[in-house]
C-alpha cells in the first residue's frame, strides 16, 4: 500500500497518510505547502522532507501500519492524505484495524467512495471543494459528478460529516453556501466544517461566512486550536533513527 507517513495524537488518534491523488486542486496543502503533517514543527517537516529525498522513506505494509498504531496504543485512525480511497489495499487495512479494535475513519474526497468502505469506517470527512461544476474543473482539473452523487448515495448513513476549504479568490462564502444549502437538502443536521486556506485567509471573514450559513445548516463550524497545542508524535518515518546527535 502507499501509506509514507503516521503521527500519533494525545488524543489516543493518529493520521495516517496515503500518497497519490486523483485531482489536481490549486490551492491543496499536500502539493503546496508539505507532504507532511501541519501538526509537526517545522524543523521536524524539514528532517522528514530530506529522508524523503534521499531516498529514506518507503510505503509501509498493512501488517506495518497496523503494528505500529498497536504499539502506540491508538484506537482510531484517520485515514487520509492524498487520497486513501485510490490504494487497493485501504479495504484490507480498514478491516485489519476494525480486528484489533482500532476504529478507522475516511478523509476523502469521495469520488472512489463504495459500499464496503462506508460500512467499514466509523466516519467519513468528505470534502466537496466545489457545488459548481465548471468551477470545480477549475479548482480540482475533474468533474464532481460522482463525488456528488457518492455523497447523496451515502449522506443517510449517519457517517459523513461535510469538509470544505475557504480559498480567497476561488471557493468564497457564495459558493459554499451553495454547498451548505446543497447539504441541506439532504440532511439538515450535518456538520459542515470549513477549513480557511494555510497559505493565507482572513479567519474574520471565515467566521463571518460561518454565522451566515448557520442559518441553512446549524452544524456549519471550523476547527479553533485554544492555547499552546503540542506536536504530535511521529510515528513513522523514524525521525531518531536518522538524525544524529
Amino acid at each position: 500500500m502507499r501509506v509514507y507517513h503516521i503521527v500519533r495524537f494525545k488524543s489516543e488518534s493518529a493520521y495516517v497518510l496515503f500518497d497519490g491523488c486523483s485531482w489536481n486542486c490549486s490551492f491543496c496543502v499536500w502539493r503546496e505547502v508539505t507532504r507532511w503533517s501541519l501538526c509537526l514543527p517545522e524543523e521536524t517537516r524539514r528532517t522528514l522532507e530530506a529522508l524523503w529525498e534521499n531516498g529514506k522513506v518507503r510505503y509501509l505494509s498493512v501488517d506495518e501500519v497496523v503494528e505500529k498504531l498497536e504499539e502506540a496504543e491508538v484506537t482510531r485512525a484517520f485515514l487520509g492524505g492524498g487520497e486513501p480511497t485510490l490504494d487497493p489495499e485501504l479495504k484490507a487495512l480498514m478491516r485489519a484495524l476494525r480486528r484489533e479494535g482500532i476504529k478507522p475513519w475516511l478523509v476523502t474526497n469521495g469520488e472512489n467512495l463504495d459500499d464496503e468502505m462506508v460500512e467499514l469506517a466509523e466516519g467519513i470527512t468528505f470534502s466537496i471543494k466545489a457545488l459548481d461544476d465548471d468551477l470545480h474543473r477549475v479548482v480540482t482539473g475533474v468533474s464532481n459528478a460522482r463525488a456528488l452523487e457518492n455523497f447523496k448515495r451515502y449522506a443517510k448513513t449517519g457517517k459523513l460529516v461535510a469538509e470544505t476549504v475557504f480559498a480567497p479568490g476561488i471557493v468564497e462564502c457564495d459558493e459554499i453556501e451553495r454547498i451548505a444549502r446543497f447539504i441541506a437538502s439532504i440532511d439538515p443536521t450535518m456538520a459542515l466544517r470549513i477549513d480557511p486556506l494555510v497559505q493565507g485567509v482572513n479567519l474574520e471573514r471565515v467566521d463571518d461566512c460561518i454565522e451566515r450559513l448557520k442559518g441553512i445548516l446549524p452544524g456549519t463550524n471550523r476547527i479553533r486550536v485554544k492555547g499552546k497545542v503540542e506536536p504530535p508524535e511521529v510515528l513513522y518515518p523514524e525521525v531518531e533513527e536518522w538524525v544524529k546527535p
